[in-house]
C-alpha cells in the first residue's frame, strides 16, 4: 500500500485534502443529513459522501451516481471500496484528528508521481481513459501491459526528479485537457 495524501480537520467540522506533497487536492464540507459535500481544489463540486446504516459511507460523484463505498475499521480508520467491492485503500486516522490516506490500487504510476495521488482529477481522466477506450482494443491492452512494464521502474529511478515530473506534468495537463473536451469526466472514479 502506497501512502497517497492526507486529510486534515479545519475550523468548520470539515477536511482539508492533501496530496503526498503537502499540495491542497481539495476540501469536504459537512452536509445537513451527517454526510459531506467534495469539492476540488478550485471549489468546484466533484461528489458527496451520505451514511450508511452500518457506520459507513456511499460516494457518489457529481452526478449523483455511485463510486463506492467506505467502512470503519475496527481501529477507527475507514477501509474504501469500489462499486464492485474490491478494496481500493484504508484511511487511518492520524494524531492530528485527520487521516492517512493509502491505496491499493495499481496503475497510473508516472501520474500519480506526478500529481502526488492516485486520486485526483486529472489521473481519474487518465483512468477512465485507460478503462473506457485503451482497454477496448488489442492495441491498447498491449499498451497498456507496456506500461505497467516500464513505468513502476522509471517512477523508481526518476519520480522524485524535478525535470521528470515537470516534462509529464506539462504533458498530462494538455493530455487530460484534450480527453475533458472528448468527455472523459474529471469527477471520482473507481477502476473497472
Amino acid at each position: 500500500m502506497g501512502r497517497t495524501g492526507s486529510s486534515r480537520p479545519d475550523f468548520f467540522g470539515g477536511y482539508s485534502h492533501y496530496d503526498k506533497n503537502g499540495r491542497k487536492t481539495g476540501s469536504s464540507r459537512p452536509d445537513f443529513f451527517g454526510g459531506y459535500t467534495d469539492y476540488d481544489e478550485n471549489g468546484r463540486k466533484i461528489g458527496s459522501r451520505r451514511p450508511n446504516f452500518y457506520g459507513g459511507y456511499s460516494h457518489y460523484d457529481k452526478n449523483g451516481r455511485n463510486t463506492g463505498t467506505t467502512h470503519t475499521d475496527f481501529y477507527g480508520g475507514y477501509s474504501h471500496y469500489d462499486t464492485k467491492g474490491r478494496k481500493t485503500g484504508r484511511s487511518r486516522q492520524n494524531f492530528y484528528g485527520g487521516y492517512t490516506h493509502e491505496t491499493t490500487s495499481g496503475g497510473c504510476y508516472i501520474a500519480t508521481a506526478v500529481y502526488g495521488s492516485y486520486d485526483c482529477p486529472p489521473v481519474w481522466t487518465l483512468r477512465r481513459f485507460r478503462d473506457r477506450t485503451l482497454s477496448a482494443s488489442l492495441p491498447g491492452r498491449l499498451f497498456i501491459r507496456l506500461y505497467y512494464a516500464l513505468s513502476p521502474a522509471a517512477v523508481r529511478l526518476f519520480g522524485r526528479n524535478r525535470l521528470f515530473c515537470a516534462f509529464w506534468r506539462y504533458v498530462l495537463d494538455k493530455w487530460t485537457a484534450r480527453l475533458r473536451e472528448k468527455g472523459y469526466a474529471d469527477t471520482p472514479y473507481a477502476d473497472l
